[in-house]
């Protein structure tokens, strides 16, 4: 009823004014910015893949100068302290999409690689309600362009999870262009462990679209301009007094494999290395991308009241030795260091959110279902836990304290808390245990545990309370990875 009411409230707002702009000629306009605000907000959520920290200029880094993803913390909201669930692709992918710690449905590794996804059936388990799904049903029209990777079988198909529309991959990466063809620059990925072949698109990681699962032939063109221009057609369908809608862009750069065309890979004449001249033409596409995403919200004249995000699903892929920053964060994808959870995290909402806000308490990518719902005029299901809170009031300074006095990491045997500036990590089958004070060691150097035993047996019992409502994994890892994270080597699951 609500959605509905909106929806009339929307076309009646859009019919009054034409009929007082026929009677009293220009003066009268489009609603205003306070009724735009009254009514549900489109939502965008733009995620990265393997995008660190440090690889965008938001934060002060300027290794690859980011304008059009920076604009959107610019225009709204940073986060300095912004967190995802998981340092790997698709646990941290199924929390998104359900505002839900994964290990409370047995999401705790990745389900790929694909054959093993499709063979065994794994993904994101049915029962489970999805952000487009609980949106759909507030009136929202909803699409996903590029990466699901929450499995590949008809359970977990995203047009039977919520999502009106669908075109990209269901695996974790794909080729992004033909590798022969005569504008690509290729770099190797032996060293990827998670996937990413440069070679012709197969099986299970073709570019598809729609229930019937059409192959797209789009090799001829680089997969981030494409996925940044399908994003582009679904917001050009909406307007005002239309639908209100979500669109889930989650592309797949800077995945491996490292491949991008020369029109990117020339901007970055003064990087020597080949790989990571490639990796920062690889950013530049997707911050164009988020340009062109940014120009069409402004098109379609609903710019006021767009919510839009964006994140990167997990840390940079610092296995790849030379390619990520150790600074101002240590460590990368598949490790428990801040750079493998904490994560470029950005949010515009000129309707409710103040333009320069920067925000430094912990917030998590469990945050993103509860807030667009709220945003929706809807509340959370209430037959489950929810571990996600809506994050509005805070920014608007409506309410204080913390939006999570604790944030929890999982992935056996790791296992790691945050709470207030206390950060412990610990691995109980390679016998280490590593506490740090972030608020003063935000680089993780300095391991304090030995120097505070109390401090570790709170963390530790903290810990041992939330894991008590969890599932066991409902697959296992794939072998473990062991690489050197800025000096120290570790051995991490996939």
């Amino acid at each position: 009823m609500g959605a509905f009411s909106g929806r009339i409230r929307r076309l009646a707002g859009l019919g009054f004014s034409l009929v007082l702009a026929g009677c009293a000629g220009a003066s009268q306009q489009a609603p205003s910015v306070a009724a735009r605000a009254a009514e549900p907000p489109n939502i965008i959520v733009i995620l990265a893949d393997d995008l660190g920290y440090a690889d965008i200029s938001a934060y002060g880094v300027k290794r690859i100068a980011t304008p059009n993803i920076d604009r959107i913390g610019r225009e709204g909201a940073i986060f300095t302290d912004g967190y995802t669930t998981a340092p790997v692709c698709s646990p941290a992918r199924a929390a998104l999409q359900t505002g839900r710690y994964q290990q409370r449905f047995g999401f705790e590794y990745n389900n790929g690689p694909p054959t093993r996804d499709a063979e065994q059936n794994l993904g994101l388990p049915a029962g489970e309600i999805t952000i487009a799904s609980a949106l759909k049903a507030r009136g929202y029209r909803t699409a996903l362009v590029g990466k699901w990777h929450l499995g590949a079988n008809p359970d977990f198909y995203p047009t039977n999870r919520g999502y009106d529309e669908f075109v990209g991959i269901l695996a974790g990466a794909t080729s992004y262009m033909d590798a022969n063809h005569p504008d690509v620059v290729v770099a190797p990925t032996d060293d990827a462990p998670d996937g990413g072949s440069p070679g012709p698109r197969g099986r299970f990681t073709q570019v598809i679209e729609g229930p019937e699962r059409t192959v797209v032939r789009n090799e001829q063109e680089y997969l981030t301009d494409y996925l940044g221009r399908r994003s582009v057609e679904f917001i050009r369908r909406g307007g005002p007094g239309r639908q209100p809608y979500f669109l889930y862009a989650s592309f797949t750069a800077p995945h491996a494999p490292f491949m991008v065309t020369r029109k990117y890979y020339d901007r970055f004449a003064h990087i020597e290395d080949r790989r990571n001249r490639i990796y920062a033409g690889m950013i530049a596409a997707l911050d164009d991308a988020v340009g062109e995403i940014f120009q069409a919200v402004e098109a379609s004249g609903e710019a006021e009241n767009t919510l839009i995000y964006f994140v990167s699903d997990n840390g940079c892929a610092a296995y790849v030795p030379g390619l990520c920053a150790c600074e101002p964060l240590r460590g990368g994808k598949l490790t428990h260091y801040e750079g493998g959870v904490r994560v470029p995290f950005l949010m515009r909402w000129p309707a409710k959110v103040k333009a320069g806000t920067v925000y430094r308490k912990p917030v998590s990518t469990l945050d993103i279902f509860p807030t667009a719902l709220a945003g929706a005029g809807a509340r959370l299901p209430g037959d489950r836990a929810y571990d996600g809170v809506d994050i509005t009031p805070y920014l608007q300074g409506v309410r204080d304290g913390d939006p999570h006095p604790q944030l929890m990491w999982r992935r056996q045997p790791l296992a790691s808390i945050r709470k207030g500036d206390w950060k412990l990590w610990k691995d109980p089958e390679a016998g280490y245990t590593l506490l740090f004070d972030l608020k003063r060691d935000p680089n993780e150097t300095t391991n304090l545990a030995v120097r505070n035993p109390a401090k570790v047996r709170e963390l530790e019992a903290d810990i041992d309370r939330w894991a008590r409502d969890l599932q066991d994994p409902r697959w296992p890892s794939r072998p473990p990875v062991t690489y050197n994270v800025c000096g120290t080597p570790f051995k991490v699951p996939i």
